[in-house]
Protein backbone atom coordinates (compact mmCIF):
# COMPACT_ATOMS: atom_id res chain seq x y z
CA UNK A 1 0.00 0.00 0.00
CA UNK A 2 2.56 2.30 1.33
CA UNK A 3 4.62 1.46 -2.53
CA UNK A 4 1.19 2.83 -4.04
CA UNK A 5 0.36 5.82 -2.56
CA UNK A 6 3.96 7.00 -2.98
CA UNK A 7 3.99 6.13 -7.11
CA UNK A 8 0.40 7.49 -7.27
CA UNK A 9 1.51 11.05 -6.06
CA UNK A 10 5.39 10.70 -7.91
CA UNK A 11 3.31 10.11 -11.20
CA UNK A 12 1.25 13.68 -10.00
CA UNK A 13 5.19 15.33 -9.75
CA UNK A 14 4.10 15.70 -5.75
CA UNK A 15 7.41 15.36 -3.38
CA UNK A 16 6.44 12.47 -1.65
CA UNK A 17 8.57 10.67 0.97
CA UNK A 18 10.06 7.05 0.47
CA UNK A 19 8.43 3.97 1.17
CA UNK A 20 10.29 3.55 4.49
CA UNK A 21 9.32 6.74 5.35
CA UNK A 22 5.99 6.95 4.92
CA UNK A 23 5.67 3.36 6.48
CA UNK A 24 7.43 4.95 9.80
CA UNK A 25 4.85 7.24 9.46
CA UNK A 26 2.25 5.67 9.90
CA UNK A 27 3.31 2.82 12.28
CA UNK A 28 5.19 5.14 14.52
CA UNK A 29 3.81 5.15 17.88
CA UNK A 30 5.94 8.01 19.27
CA UNK A 31 4.28 10.39 16.66
CA UNK A 32 1.39 12.26 18.71
CA UNK A 33 -0.67 15.08 18.13
CA UNK A 34 2.06 17.21 19.97
CA UNK A 35 4.76 16.03 17.68
CA UNK A 36 3.05 15.36 13.84
CA UNK A 37 3.47 18.78 12.87
CA UNK A 38 7.37 18.88 13.46
CA UNK A 39 7.49 15.39 11.86
CA UNK A 40 5.39 16.11 9.01
CA UNK A 41 7.36 19.61 7.98
CA UNK A 42 10.38 17.65 8.08
CA UNK A 43 9.30 14.75 5.82
CA UNK A 44 8.27 17.89 3.74
CA UNK A 45 11.56 19.35 3.79
CA UNK A 46 13.44 15.83 3.38
CA UNK A 47 10.75 15.12 0.18
CA UNK A 48 11.25 18.37 -1.24
CA UNK A 49 15.01 18.45 -1.01
CA UNK A 50 15.49 14.87 -2.37
CA UNK A 51 16.25 15.04 -5.85
CA UNK A 52 13.13 13.36 -8.05
CA UNK A 53 14.95 9.94 -8.41
CA UNK A 54 16.56 7.96 -5.49
CA UNK A 55 20.39 7.32 -5.96
CA UNK A 56 21.24 3.94 -6.57
CA UNK A 57 21.70 2.79 -2.62
CA UNK A 58 18.60 4.80 -1.80
CA UNK A 59 16.94 2.58 -4.62
CA UNK A 60 18.50 -0.79 -2.97
CA UNK A 61 17.38 0.51 0.26
CA UNK A 62 13.77 0.37 -0.86
CA UNK A 63 13.92 -2.78 -2.77
CA UNK A 64 15.47 -4.39 0.28
CA UNK A 65 12.66 -2.59 2.73
CA UNK A 66 9.87 -4.14 0.78
CA UNK A 67 10.73 -7.74 0.53
CA UNK A 68 11.51 -7.61 4.45
CA UNK A 69 9.89 -9.75 6.80
CA UNK A 70 7.59 -7.77 9.20
CA UNK A 71 6.05 -9.54 11.97
CA UNK A 72 2.20 -8.50 12.36
CA UNK A 73 2.01 -9.68 16.13
CA UNK A 74 4.23 -10.19 18.49
CA UNK A 75 3.74 -13.83 18.31
CA UNK A 76 5.19 -13.94 14.85
CA UNK A 77 8.73 -12.36 16.43
CA UNK A 78 10.95 -15.55 16.83
CA UNK A 79 13.46 -13.99 19.32
CA UNK A 80 12.37 -11.15 21.15
CA UNK A 81 15.36 -11.35 23.63
CA UNK A 82 17.66 -11.03 21.13
CA UNK A 83 15.81 -8.27 18.99
CA UNK A 84 15.25 -5.97 22.40
CA UNK A 85 18.36 -6.17 23.37
CA UNK A 86 20.19 -6.50 20.05
CA UNK A 87 21.03 -2.69 19.15
CA UNK A 88 23.42 -3.49 16.18
CA UNK A 89 20.40 -4.18 14.06
CA UNK A 90 17.46 -2.05 12.79
CA UNK A 91 14.37 -4.00 13.62
CA UNK A 92 11.66 -3.15 11.36
CA UNK A 93 8.62 -3.80 14.08
CA UNK A 94 10.00 -1.29 16.51
CA UNK A 95 7.83 1.57 15.92
CA UNK A 96 4.53 -0.83 15.35
CA UNK A 97 5.02 -2.53 18.69
CA UNK A 98 6.11 0.79 20.48
CA UNK A 99 9.81 -0.55 21.09
CA UNK A 100 10.75 2.02 19.19
CA UNK A 101 13.32 4.44 21.08
CA UNK A 102 11.84 8.08 20.98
Amino acid sequence: DCSNITDFFKKQNVPVMTVRELFDFITDLNINDENIDDYLAEAQRKATSRTSDLCEDEKIDEEVFKQAYIPKNLSQVIDVENDVFNEDREILYHSITGLKPS
